[in-house]
């Protein structure tokens, strides 16, 4: 789906007008979770296992089954669909991602509801994990508690102790990917790695943390005397 859509066969992918901008497009945060997570999931089963692993900072295992768009419901017939479900032999992982790393977009409710129609649905292991893809503005363990701290008054007593929040960037995806990928690794692992990187560029996603002047180091040269004698603008 990827290669036909940087080729311009956008119909079906919520991108077909060609005077629409990625930022109006409907279904465009669906076309990017997609487009990684088949990549992702076509990873052989150990190296899998090892990015999610470091990204959850729990052991995932083998993947066992994963599943797009579930849709569950809550006990008032409330329906909910979460963007994706994760089986590993070690934990399931409810995953809601949203486009951008840098925007506040999650919410608290809507991630509360999918929890609890997780469990009134048994679909969800005791305990779960609950990894929240982007939509936040700060990654750190204060925005996690910070969130944390929003979900739990959606939560009935008790239900706080049955899963664990996990708060990540997609730029943190793709660098626990690359981490695992050297450049040694299988031709077609690097394809992937690849392509996943596009789909980023596609999306205005950063890979990798953005580098300033001042971070530098400095780099000595060491040029003769009149080296740039002859040097001009012709």
């Amino acid at each position: 789906m990827l290669n036909a859509v940087l080729a311009g066969k956008k119909r079906g992918t919520g991108l077909h007008s060609s005077h629409m901008a990625l930022e109006e497009a409907e279904g465009a945060e669906d076309v990017l979770t997609a487009s990684v997570f088949e990549r992702l999931s076509y990873l052989p089963e150990d190296l899998l296992a090892r990015v999610l692993s470091d990204l959850l900072g729990e052991p995932f295992g083998p993947l066992q089954r994963i599943e797009y768009w579930p849709s569950w419901y809550l006990a008032d017939g409330t329906r909910v669909e979460p963007d994706v479900l994760l089986e590993g032999s070690e934990y399931t992982v409810l995953v809601e991602t949203k486009r951008y790393d840098t925007v506040r977009q999650q919410l608290a409710t809507q991630l509360a509801n999918e929890l609890l129609a997780g469990w009134q649905q048994n679909v969800l292991s005791d305990p779960c994990i609950l990894l929240t893809l982007g939509g936040l503005n700060d990654y750190s363990e204060a925005g996690r508690q910070r969130l944390l701290a929003e979900l739990q008054p959606y939560l009935s007593n008790g239900k706080a102790g049955r899963f664990k929040l996990v708060c990540a960037s997609w730029q943190q995806l793709y660098q626990a990917l690359e981490a695992h990928l050297p450049p040694d690794s299988p031709p077609g692992c690097l394809r992937l790695l690849d392509d996943i990187a596009k789909c980023y560029a596609w999306h205005g996603l950063r890979t990798h943390p953005m580098r300033w002047l001042t971070d530098l180091q400095p780099v000595a040269l060491n040029t003769r005397p009149g080296a740039f004698a002859t040097w001009s603008l012709k």
